[in-house]
């Protein structure tokens, strides 16, 4: 949750200056970067928040801070935030309970003299660039705000509040002030609603990646490493998912042209057709056809066989052999079927008809010899020869390979999405906290 707890006031077009005043409290120096726009500053000596709106420097309370924290980016720093120079005036940090687990997050209060205000939050090393909205969302009423046309969906709401607090300020800020905050996500945006007695403010934050923050104020060393997927944090998977599956629409429509154009093209043409029996007697006799002609050009040779078998079996040793140079493809395969009752259910198991499909045969001259094998004493049986019949498969499998990668990404997507929305108010149950939070 991240934003502003007040309406900044308006920036004053003057110079950069740097004021220096000594803390009541402490005497330390209170080094003002904010000119006229500050109303409070925080000692860094004593943690006494004192009051600068008036010459007689009213100290508000003391020593806030019991825990001592330290900004990655320190008070005076200065960088250039959207092409825009920034100075780090302030820090704080705020957190939530939420299922009594404690979230705390820093801001960084970033001023410009003619730009004015915005901030930098930062939790578990994700950061959001956020400034105050120009304008009331139009609440959709369905748990949705929309701003400047752009849909956001409710993350979460919670009550955040201040833990720790130093630098200067443009409202009077103390340690335990409390402020009623709702987020509503749109990655890389998010809208934050903040309400505090009698005020109402809406600013909008865009989620910046570490080495840019880094970058932009001249840090040295490495940013802290990220943990856990960010409410606002944009998706690596998203665009591309989205990209690979419009090429996948668009090879799998390539691919189902082809398939369509080989069917039209394909000759499918019956070559060979006869009927046999077998014969437990004659077990060791050997069929040979006589030769047919395959033409057209190198292509697939189906042989279907059909045979009575009625809970029985039948084993065809079989070879396709060319009459022009002696070249044999040899296969065997088996047609069975079984059926019956058991315990009042009917079943059944196998075939009467197989296919054995040789993928790639040279046009010319063949003959089949075919060696049958069975226990049952007669068994009737056809064969069939096509050539050049159109394959299914071939789009399927296709299919089913440019679906691999695509499919692979958007499970890495959707991972990405549960592990963002289980910490949020529509966490399904039982979803882990420990990684992410909506601050």
């Amino acid at each position: 949750m991240a934003g502003n707890e007040r309406t900044p006031p308006p920036a004053a077009p003057s110079a950069p200056s740097v004021r220096a005043l000594q803390c009541p409290q402490c005497g330390g120096t209170l080094q003002v970067r904010g000119l006229g726009q500050t109303s409070t500053i925080v000692c860094a000596s004593c943690a006494s928040i004192v009051d600068i709106s008036s010459d007689d420097l009213r100290i508000l309370t003391t020593a806030a801070n019991n825990v001592q924290r330290t900004p990655y980016i320190a008070l005076g720093t200065r960088g250039r935030l959207r092409g825009d120079p920034y100075e780090v005036i302030g820090f704080l940090c705020r957190a939530i309970v939420v299922d009594d687990l404690t979230y705390e997050w820093s801001e960084y209060l970033l001023f410009n003299p003619y730009k004015g205000f915005r901030w930098l939050t930062e939790y578990n090393g994700h950061w959001n660039d956020v400034k105050t909205a120009n304008g009331q969302p139009e609440d959709n009423g369905n748990t949705t705000v929309t701003y400047l046309g752009t849909e956001f969906a409710h993350f979460q709401s919670a009550t955040a509040k201040v833990t720790y607090v130093i630098g200067e300020f443009y409202w009077q800020v103390r340690v335990g002030e409390t402020a009623e905050v709702s987020d509503y996500v749109s990655p890389p945006l998010m809208l934050s609603r903040e309400q505090t007695e009698g005020e109402v403010t809406w600013s909008l934050g865009e989620y910046m990646e570490p080495d840019a923050v880094w970058q932009a104020f001249g840090l040295e060393g490495r940013p802290p490493e990220r943990a856990g997927v960010y409410s606002n944090q944009p998706s690596p998977f998203f665009d591309r998912s989205k990209r690979l599956w419009r090429a996948f629409a668009a090879m799998s429509a390539l691919a189902v042209i082809l398939q369509s154009a080989s069917c039209l093209l394909a000759q499918d043409k019956l070559v060979f057709q006869q009927n046999y029996s077998f014969s437990k007697q004659d077990a060791a006799k050997v069929e040979v056809t006589e030769p047919f002609e395959l033409g057209g050009h190198t292509s697939n040779v189906v042989i279907q066989t059909t045979a009575g078998v009625e809970n029985s079996w039948i084993y065809l040793n079989l070879a396709l052999i060319s009459l022009d140079d002696g070249r044999a493809w040899d296969f065997g395969r088996e047609v069975s079927y079984y059926h019956g009752v058991d315990g009042g259910e009917s079943w059944s198991e196998g075939s009467g008809s197989d296919e054995a499909v040789l993928p790639a045969v040279p046009p010319g001259q063949y003959y089949l010899r075919i060696e049958p094998e069975s226990d049952f004493a007669t068994i009737p049986y056809k064969i069939e020869v096509r050539r050049d019949v159109p394959q299914v498969w071939f789009v399927l499998v296709a299919l089913v390979a440019l679906a691999g990668y695509p499919l692979l990404v958007w499970m890495r997507s959707r991972t990405f999405e549960t592990a963002r929305w289980s910490v949020s108010d529509y966490a399904p149950a039982g979803s882990s906290s420990d990684d992410a939070d909506d601050s």
